[in-house]
């Protein structure tokens, strides 16, 4: 009986916070690192196929600029396509790809300028710095992202009119 309790009121408690603004937007921000982990992941399993290619292997290494460049785009279109496809729109899809992309090129421009090697640094930094943007993008469009979730089919079902 205490455990039949102890759940309904733990229940009750996370209902409650995944219902209030700040609990949306925490889980539509893990939500996007779904996407973003799984962008990681065939980056890792590029860099492994390619490292088999003895062309290819010198040029897309962690380190370079070529690597920097493909990191960031494996881990910013995967969330890109996930906002689409949960009806985020373009404007807001290209925003929080602007906003994962700022800190890492802010990184390359100020690496070079401090003569610090920035590139095996973005290796460690990347990740966190992407996260940071769209975290900070998410905090100022934040009625967007703290709206209840409606699904596609709801939004396809109220777009087309009765007749």
């Amino acid at each position: 009986m205490a455990t039949n309790l102890k759940q309904a009121y733990f229940s009750s408690k996370t209902r409650r916070f995944v219902d209030s603004k700040a609990g949306r937007l925490l889980l539509h921000f893990l939500e996007l690192q779904i996407p973003m982990g799984i962008g990681a992941l065939v980056c890792y399993l590029v860099v492994r196929l390619i490292s088999g290619a003895a062309s290819f292997s010198m040029a897309y290494q962690p380190g370079t600029f070529l690597f920097a460049v493909g990191d960031v785009f494996f881990l910013t279109v995967p969330v890109i396509v996930w906002m689409i496809f949960r009806g985020h729109g373009w404007r807001h899809s290209l925003g929080i790809a602007v906003a994962m992309i700022v800190p890492v090129a802010a990184i390359m421009v100020l690496g070079p300028l401090t003569a610090y090697d920035y590139l095996t640094w973005l290796l460690t930094a990347g990740y966190p710095a992407m996260c940071i943007g769209m975290l900070v993008y998410m905090l100022y469009n934040r009625d967007h992202f703290t709206e209840p979730v409606v699904h596609l089919q709801h939004s396809a079902s109220s777009a087309v009119e009765p007749s």
